[in-house]
């Protein structure tokens, strides 16, 4: 006889849910308890499982729709008897599945001006796009230290791939890491900590020659060599950390390249050759790598890119930076504190343009100060090589046309996803417009059994946002129930000062239906700021006027990355204005900018008016 399955109680309130993944079609035998579908509501994804043994006939809902508690979803047909009770109708009441939240680590920002947009979540059905048929027999052709076979296969080792291979061996997973570079990924090796480690050094270098008005003065000379040679140390214990921490916890490490050649197997090339490894599961972390702009292809002279930057032996007397997003001001305001003069040409009519105008101006009058020059509503549009340096022409939107000198050029015009280097079309993952992965709620792709995490399924393209789904992905495949929840993932610019932002603006919070109420509280304001000679900048947290629940925040300060994590962690505990102002918080200390912006939501702050 024939089961209707209605939607069961989702928990946490929910009374409905968007159905993106059935893990049935007609013709499934399935029993009692079995996984059958995934239902994504705000909160989390319910996995949801078969109340009845007996023989799928339909399944009503398809995937992107939504769906509400009591709803039938699928039917089957129990021959007569659903599983625990003779009726065919059973209460699915008792039915609630398990809600599991993973909890967010931190790092650092690391690519938002790329192309592409957040991911909507698309999940197929096993059995469609191409056809699955367990892993495939090894090929006979070995080479000594790759596997025949793994359970799990990790491509790449930045901070998606090293910490999913990790965490999945700690699950009690066979796992198999392929990096064909380094390990650590461009954070480790070409971002993320060696540019904060040259910022560090800048700093130094800035604050020693221009203390004159407190009395302090000093002659100093920076050798950027041994700046340079510092800062490798630096990568060189990090990244001998990663390999390391993946080895104790029993990952199976490779260095090669890994590209797929069916729906369960991989070709693995090393320096000794090539063999074939079969997997069951797969995730897919490759990252990003910059993007080029036509006839400004790095040489790694005349023309750098950002990796070139961090590898110089010495700062050039003069540096044509393309690009004014984070990672070209961060570059920028490193060297005009070493001394070398700047020019920023940039197409936006600010810096940052990804952000408000509020925080860009705040970052631009600060390198301004730093004697860095800008260009606006410009283009680079070609060079030639000059005895000594460059010359670059740029074009207006106007097309007039200036030429101007450099010792090089530094290109940071964004990053894009590295999709295009492990032969996804051998499974038939399909790319989206801008060149990313479309994964769902837990990083899984259109094959059920291959995963993306990182830059690679698009943004935000961050370091910590990759930790964070290479965990989800791992707890998906050993079985556990995690999802993706982005709402308190923060994100932070290491300029001068600082940008850090989690959750919503004020302009986000009313298009999405609230009614936003915002505290701000000038840094001019804090007695901690004024003793550092740090009051440029602010915190603004915006809330929901109703309920005063802290919906996101934007910080501009000395040690913004640091401070953000008292917002992010109020996101995540659905905290109130209250919570925040209320909370008795160290003076002096900038965090107490943070409790009197929510304070000052409330109308109760006292330092600020």
């Amino acid at each position: 006889m024939t089961y209707e399955f209605e939607l069961p109680e989702l928990g946490n309130g929910a009374d409905e849910g968007t159905f993106v993944a059935c893990h049935v079609e007609p013709g499934d035998v399935v029993t009692e308890g079995d996984l059958v579908a995934e239902v994504e509501t705000d909160k989390s994804v319910i996995e949801v499982s078969a109340p009845v043994d007996g023989t799928v006939t339909e399944v009503v809902a398809d995937p992107g729709d939504t769906v509400s508690v009591g709803e039938v979803v699928l039917r089957f047909d129990t021959d007569g008897k659903a599983a625990g009770d003779t009726s065919a109708d059973a209460d699915a009441d008792d039915l609630t599945p398990a809600v599991t939240r993973l909890e967010t680590p931190d790092e650092e920002t690391d690519a938002n001006e790329s192309d592409c947009e957040d991911v909507t979540p698309a999940v197929t059905r096993i059995g469609e796009g191409t056809e699955s048929t367990g892993p495939a027999e090894a090929s006979t052709d070995t080479i000594d230290g790759v596997p025949a076979s793994t359970e799990v296969l990790v491509i790449g080792a930045g901070p998606g791939g090293y910490v999913a291979a990790i965490r999945a061996a700690q699950l009690g997973l066979e796992v198999t890491l392929v990096e064909k570079d380094a390990y650590g990924g461009t954070c480790l090796n070409d971002g993320c900590i060696p540019s904060k480690a040259l910022i560090h050094g800048a700093d130094v270098a800035h604050e020693a020659t221009s203390a004159e008005h407190l009395g302090i003065s000093a002659e100093i000379s920076v050798d950027v060599d041994r700046l340079t040679d510092w800062k490798d140390g630096v990568v060189d214990q990090l990244t001998g950390g990663v390999e390391s921490l993946c080895r104790a916890a029993g990952v199976t490490l490779v260095d090669g390249h890994a590209a797929f050649v069916d729906d369960h197997r991989a070709r693995i090339s090393t320096d000794d050759g090539e063999a074939t490894l079969s997997f069951e599961y797969a995730i897919v972390a490759t990252g990003s790598r910059p993007i080029e702009i036509p006839r400004f292809e790095p040489d790694g002279e005349r023309i750098l890119d950002s990796s070139d930057a961090l590898e110089l032996s010495d700062a050039p007397d003069r540096l044509l930076v393309v690009g004014a997003g984070y990672i070209g001001m961060e570059l920028s305001t490193v060297f005009a504190k070493l001394g070398t003069d700047v020019t920023v040409v940039e197409m936006f009519d600010d810096v940052l343009p990804m952000y408000d105008d509020d925080i860009s101006r705040v970052v631009r009058e600060r390198a301004v100060e730093y004697g860095v020059e800008f260009r606006f509503g410009e283009r680079a549009a070609n060079w030639e090589p000059t005895d000594d340096g460059v010359l670059v022409t740029t074009e207006a939107e106007d097309g007039t046309t200036a030429e101007l000198t450099a010792d090089a050029v530094l290109v940071v015009a964004g990053r894009e996803p590295a999709a295009d280097t492990v032969n996804l079309e051998a499974i038939g993952i399909e790319l989206d417009e801008n060149g990313c992965v479309p994964t769902d709620a837990q990083g899984r792709t259109s094959r059920d059994h291959v995963f993306a995490v990182g830059d690679v399924a698009g943004e935000p393209m961050l370091a910590h946002k990759a930790s964070y789904e290479g965990e989800v992905a791992a707890a998906a495949i050993a079985g556990q129930p995690a999802a993706l929840d982005h709402e308190a993932m923060p994100a932070a610019v290491f300029t001068d000062p600082e940008v850090a932002t989690v959750g919503l603006t004020r302009e986000d919070a009313a298009e999405m239906g609230y009614n936003p109420v915002v505290g701000q509280m000038p840094l001019q304001a804090n007695g901690r700021a004024l003793t550092i000679e740090e009051t440029d900048g602010f915190v603004r947290v915006v809330a929901d006027a109703a309920t005063e629940r802290v919906l996101g925040a934007q910080i501009v300060a000395p040690n913004a990355s640091e401070l953000i994590g008292e917002v992010a962690l109020a996101l995540e505990a659905d905290a109130d204005l209250s919570t925040l102002a209320g909370t008795v918080h160290t003076h002096p200390t900038l965090s107490e900018a943070i409790m009197e912006a929510a304070a000052d939501a409330r109308d109760e702050a006292i330092h600020t008016h």
